[in-house]
């Protein structure tokens, strides 16, 4: 990125990946960030004052707008990218014209999106024990759910597998596939801040009956996935069974798990 003098970043939210990516650029660079939400475009550009005070006013801007409908012209910008923001669309291969309709030719286009079924399905140190039946029928669940969430518009999780073949049907080229080597490690004596913060979250997410303990929606998204009523149920107690010995093992400081991320990093330029 190094002879690229000017970014924007699509989805930015309060603008973390802007102000990652904005060093690496040729100064005096010139940088747009586009949300749909436009608070976040305001809180992103303060933010962005506050990390680079010394970058004149003229050379940034944060907007609200659509992925898919972007407020940006056309061959303006150097490098256009996004970070996990494909895999809650209905229709990322529009947000990625769009991304494509505002790259210069021999622009390069970077975005980010993960493979998250396979967090739902990772080996800790209770899977050993547990029927291979359940591991299974556990992995089903959230295929459905996937499904279900796909029927209903709402994103495409494991969207990330499937990014490098979208950057050719656009007709990218010099497309470069790369993995992040993240992972959210969880081991006794659990004493790490990252380690604590990720326990907090998951037992504040079970409380509240949010994201993957939100019953109801996960129950739709299952149906509308191709289960039946009986496969839920029998699959929701599972995984409150599950979560049960988790926290029972974490007390007892005998659970342990990895939780490697796989998340990919894909890249390509505009003919």
């Amino acid at each position: 990125m190094g002879e690229a003098a000017s970014l924007a970043d699509i989805g930015c939210g309060q603008g973390h990946w802007s102000r990652l990516l904005y060093p690496y650029l040729r100064s005096p660079a010139r940088l747009a960030g586009v949300d749909r939400e436009p608070q976040w475009a305001v809180e992103a550009a303060v933010n962005f004052h506050r990390a680079f005070p010394q970058v004149a006013l003229d050379r940034f801007t944060f907007v609200p707008g659509d992925a898919t409908k972007i407020p940006l012209p056309d061959n303006a910008f150097d490098v256009v990218t996004c970070q996990t923001v494909l895999m809650h669309l209905a229709q990322p291969m529009a947000a990625l014209r769009e991304m494509l309709r505002i790259l210069r030719p021999g622009g390069l286009l970077l975005c980010v999106e993960p493979n998250n079924l396979r967090n739902y399905v990772a080996f800790t140190s209770l899977t050993a024990v547990e029927p291979v039946e359940t591991i299974v029928r556990r992995f089903e669940f959230w295929l459905r759910y996937q499904r279900g969430q796909i029927a209903a518009g709402q994103g495409n999780n494991t969207l990330g597998d499937l990014l490098p073949g979208y950057f050719a049907e656009i007709g990218l080229t010099e497309i470069a596939v790369h993995q992040s080597d993240r992972a959210a490690a969880i081991f006794p004596p659990y004493d790490r801040p990252a380690q604590q913060a990720l326990l907090e979250q998951e037992q504040t997410s079970k409380s509240s009956a949010s994201g993957p303990w939100n019953r109801e929606e996960v129950r739709r998204c299952v149906l509308t996935g191709g289960g039946t009523a009986e496969f839920f149920e029998r699959g929701f107690a599972e995984l409150l069974a599950k979560y049960a010995q988790e926290q029972q093992a974490i007390s007892a400081r005998t659970f342990h798990a990895a939780y490697g991320s796989l998340c990919y990093l894909v890249s390509g330029r505009k003919p």
